[in-house]
């Protein structure tokens, strides 16, 4: 949607629009054309994607200003029914629910040492996010290397060993346990530490290892894994009767549903931040 501005004259200023509308067209052409139609809408530039979003030439890139194609009427009337419908763009989508997990498991690693993520983490071991330390200085790195314990580049704020941080955030592990006794069983262990301090102090006795996976939200992870097998805590954490098949195919959503419902108390936190 174009503005101008007329020095003087009698027409009323939508129709002095057109004309310059009408003016710029024959002028960048070459040609005399008509201005058939004008519509005002709240957002001129999401209109026009709308419109070329119908037609056969919304591929064509880096479309400015006059874009002149030869339309069927048909077409050209389908595409301007789009736009006047159109409204504003849509704002940003949300983020994907694991951003939301990586994000909140650096934070809560970063937790009295001076640094302060900037953003989100899309990805934990392989892409990079930005950081800030309490001196103020600025870097971009791998979000693992910070969240096991890397400082500050500049200054060290914030420099902590591992296996301090994993105590602090009360890693764990939780497994899948079977027993080569009782066949047709499964239960669940949870326990602090690295898997090979678990596999070491063995804590469920003759009970085997089946599945485990690494967890930082250990009472979260419990819950979540009984409810997957049909058993929703509280109860006295038995044994209880699963196909295996069953089990082990909980064990792989916990993952997802883990990180579905940190992303839905992270939302939760921001909605309450933005309102507050």
């Amino acid at each position: 949607m174009a503005f101008a501005h007329s020095q003087g004259g009698s027409d009323p200023p939508a129709q002095r629009t057109r004309k310059w509308i009408t003016g710029r067209i024959v002028k960048e052409t070459g040609q005399k054309w008509e201005l058939k139609e004008f519509h005002a809408v709240p957002d001129p530039n999401w209109a026009e994607s709308v419109f070329w979003g119908t037609t056969p030439f919304a591929v064509i890139p880096y479309r400015h200003g006059v874009e002149v194609e030869r339309m069927a009427w048909d077409q050209v009337q389908k595409g301007l029914d789009a736009a006047k419908k159109a409204g504003v763009r849509p704002g940003p989508e949300s983020l994907p629910d694991y951003v939301y997990a990586y994000t909140a498991s650096i934070r809560k690693r970063l937790e009295g040492r001076g640094i302060t993520l900037l953003g989100y983490v899309r990805s934990i071991i392989s892409g990079k996010a930005n950081f800030r330390c309490s001196n103020g200085h600025e870097w971009r790195t791998t979000p693992k290397l910070v969240g096991d314990g890397q400082g500050c580049p500049e200054c060290g704020v914030g420099e902590r060993d591992p296996d301090e941080i994993r105590q602090k955030i009360k890693a764990g592990v939780i497994c899948l346990l079977t027993h080569p006794d009782k066949p047709g069983f499964v239960n669940i262990g949870l326990d602090f530490g690295t898997l090979q301090e678990v596999f070491t102090k063995r804590p469920w006795g003759d009970w085997e290892i089946r599945r485990y996976r690494n967890v930082e939200e250990a009472a979260l992870a419990e819950s979540l894994i009984w409810e997957l097998l049909g058993k929703p805590l509280p109860h006295d954490r038995k044994p209880i009767k699963k196909d295996l098949s069953v089990a082990e195919d909980a064990f792989r959503k916990l993952f997802y549903a883990m990180q579905e419902e940190i992303a839905l108390a992270e939302k939760a936190k921001e909605a309450v931040q933005k309102t507050g």
